[in-house]
């Protein structure tokens, strides 16, 4: 008797399990990794146009949250619509890239 691969399984089997738990989980993980993509964003570049007396900081500290909170919901959202499979290898994409030193989390 032959012992089937991967692919084949998904062949036999119609393609990969997908049902609510794979997409709560892709949920999660696609808003916390968008989460922390956001932070980054947002804790950066918001306060770029800052003036005198620390308005710029400021601006960095409220788009720090806003994009932890923007960036976590779209990516919990587009995490749970994608699926694990979809959603687990863009978070693998943007890690390799950011290891690599070719990190651009809007051009994901």
């Amino acid at each position: 008797m032959k012992e089937l691969n991967i692919f084949e399984m998904e062949q036999i089997a119609a393609g990969t399990e997908d049902n609510l738990f794979t997409r709560l989980a892709a949920a999660v993980l696609t808003g916390v990794v968008h989460g922390v993509w956001g932070t980054l964003i947002g804790g950066t570049q918001s306060g770029a146009n800052g003036g005198l007396l620390g308005f710029g900081l400021g601006g960095n500290v409220v788009g720090m949250f806003w994009g932890l909170a923007m960036g976590a919901i779209t990516g919990a959202a587009s995490g749970f619509a994608m699926g694990w499979d979809s959603s687990l290898a863009i978070v693998e994409k943007s890690f390799n890239n950011l290891f690599d030193g070719q990190f651009v989390p809007w051009a994901q």
